[in-house]
């Protein structure tokens, strides 16, 4: 009997592991799509792409201060070339021109090509870099991935919608940051909020050096009290330090291959709540190019295949 009890409560555990995981894989695509959408919010408003950039690095980096100073010791143990990593592919250069992107297009085209194509540069390191073989069905899946940016840079180029077209380079651009930063979280081996920290402080103490150094113009006192607090809550605070944490934990509950295609739906999501919130429209030709990607990306994910994806 004692072992049957054990067998069910294992059993029992697992489920409980498996049920946090989903929800916490939900989440971050709540949290992805807040911000994508908060961007795009910040574009159109009076706020710059430096106070964005601020209150993206700078909060979050002085919450995480006493976890960054805690784990240098860990730091040390890790290659530069990963940390460094870290800090370029999560830190300014993707926040900035990010933002800068999304100033030029709408929030469709940001989730979808950044999420989206991300997966298809991580393969591409990992067959450069690492000499990792590539199995038939992410081949399909990167290949679905490709032929939706194709369309969607197509759309740009077939009436040279130059604004747009740059958009959309410039979130590849992205994606291929954060495909760096995905790499280096992986071969670090540093704990979800070690890598928040990590990612914040540097890039924190950078911008606020930077604008105290320049005093370029700031957006800020144009702002409502309750728009410039739902900024800083939303870049600092949710985006800042929990969607990293959602992430991180999600994947060791599910595995990278269920996170990855829940992860899918963000672009799915963003996109409703930015048409309903924000009246944006969606052409036919993006509704294809998005449903190439997403669905790119479900492939890529191993789910439908059963292999287990690391």
């Amino acid at each position: 009997m004692s072992n049957s009890h054990a067998i069910t409560s294992d059993i029992s555990i697992l489920e409980k592991r498996q049920r946090n995981g989903l929800i916490l894989a939900v989440i971050t695509v709540l949290i992805w799509s807040s911000y994508a959408l908060s961007l795009r919010v910040g574009a159109i408003t009076p706020l710059t792409i430096a106070e964005l950039t601020l209150f993206r690095f700078a909060i979050p980096g002085l919450i995480l201060l006493p976890i960054f100073i805690k784990s240098i010791k860990n730091y040390r143990k890790v290659p530069l070339i990963y940390l460094l990593g870290i800090v370029i592919g999560s830190g300014l250069p993707f926040f900035s021109v990010s933002a800068y992107a999304m100033k030029l297009t709408q929030v469709a085209y940001g989730s979808t090509i950044i999420l989206g194509t991300t997966p298809l540069f991580v393969t591409i390191m990992a067959i450069i870099f690492y000499k990792q073989k590539l199995p038939f069905f992410r081949f399909l899946g990167l290949s679905t991935i490709s032929s939706g940016v194709v369309l969607m840079l197509l759309e740009a180029g077939s009436d040279w919608n130059e604004t747009l077209l740059i958009g959309q380079v410039l979130f590849l651009y992205c994606a291929c940051l954060w495909a760096i930063f995905t790499v280096s979280i992986r071969f670090s081996k540093l704990a979800p909020l070690e890598v928040a920290a990590l990612s914040a402080l540097p890039n924190g103490i950078l911008i606020t050096l930077w604008i105290i150094t320049t005093q370029p113009e700031l957006g800020y006192s144009l702002l409502s009290t309750t728009e410039l607090l739902s900024q800083m809550f939303v870049q600092g605070i949710i985006v800042g330090i929990f969607s990293g944490v959602c992430f991180s934990l999600a994947i060791s509950r599910v595995g990278a291959e269920k996170t990855a295609a829940i992860g899918a739906a963000t672009p799915v999501v963003a996109t409703t709540i930015a048409i309903i919130m924000l009246g944006e429209q969606i052409s036919i030709i993006l509704f294809i190019g998005m449903a190439l990607v997403i669905s790119g990306v479900f492939l890529a994910s191993g789910v439908l295949h059963g292999e287990k994806v690391s």
